[in-house]
């Protein structure tokens, strides 16, 4: 092969590496997008933040509420805060702020040793508005129904059984049913006898025969301030089985908000 050949052909092959060369180099310089990120101060389309998140799950305290203020068995689950009463604070003056009171914790009250009479069980008494109620019985009052001029309430934590029918904005009567050991001041309760009835009460008792074996076993007492007032006894078949006490007519009214 002539030497002009050979020359021209080593050029070319020489032009060739070096623009691939060329090629490889720029290929090189360019900026890796997935490992160089330029992110800039303050730059919120650029920067990522990631936070993390915590649920609290609070766990529901189980409490015998009962069924419709008459049943005793079943069990409702309530998340339950604790609630506390404070007294109202202090008048300011020149502009001070009156001091801070620590709460005072409700002490629920009412126990299987609590006792019916004619202005109540224990501290709630007739009268008292349901915030009263709260505050004597240590406990919260729950809505067994709708909050109309007539409905009942049941204390939440107290034994079971017990219900208080509140009319026109206060307590006016309480209910006692199922196996409660509760009794009158007097030791009356359900289990007991018409017998035992009549050697408690004598002749402050009188009788309604509501048919089908039932019967109430009403206590009139004898002092005037508690005229308008009775404690009921319902007997099926000379036993007690539920037991009531508030103001007249709602005391003696099978359904007191009916």
């Amino acid at each position: 092969m002539p030497f002009r050949q050979v020359a021209v052909v080593l050029l070319a092959l020489i032009a060739i590496l070096g623009a691939g060369l060329f090629v490889l180099s720029i290929g090189d310089d360019e900026p890796d997008d997935s490992s160089n990120v330029d992110v800039s101060p303050g730059d919120e389309s650029t920067t990522t933040t990631s936070s993390t998140s915590s649920t609290t799950t609070v766990a529901p305290i189980t409490t015998s509420i009962p069924t419709e203020c008459g049943a005793t068995d079943d069990i409702f689950e309530a998340t339950t805060t604790t609630v506390v009463t404070t007294e109202p604070p202090a008048d300011e003056e020149d502009g001070d702020e009156p001091p801070e009171e620590d709460p005072i914790p409700l002490v629920p009250t009412l126990s299987l040793q609590s006792s019916l009479s004619t202005v109540g069980l224990d501290e709630v008494t007739f009268g008292l508005t349901v915030d009263q109620a709260t505050q004597a019985a240590g406990t919260p009052m729950l809505n067994c129904e709708a909050v109309t001029d007539c409905y009942r309430v049941a204390p939440e934590f107290a034994p079971q059984g017990i219900s208080f029918v509140v009319h026109e904005g206060t307590i006016e009567r309480v209910d006692i049913v199922g196996d409660s050991p509760i009794t009158t001041r007097s030791g009356a309760g359900i289990g007991n006898t018409d017998d035992e009835l009549d050697g408690l009460f004598g002749d402050r008792l009188e009788r309604v025969d509501l048919g089908g074996g039932l019967t109430d076993v009403i206590f009139v007492p004898e002092d005037e301030n508690d005229n308008e007032f009775r404690v009921a006894f319902t007997t099926r078949d000379g036993v007690v089985e539920t037991m009531r006490s508030g103001r007249v007519p709602l005391v003696l009214e099978a359904d007191p908000c009916g």
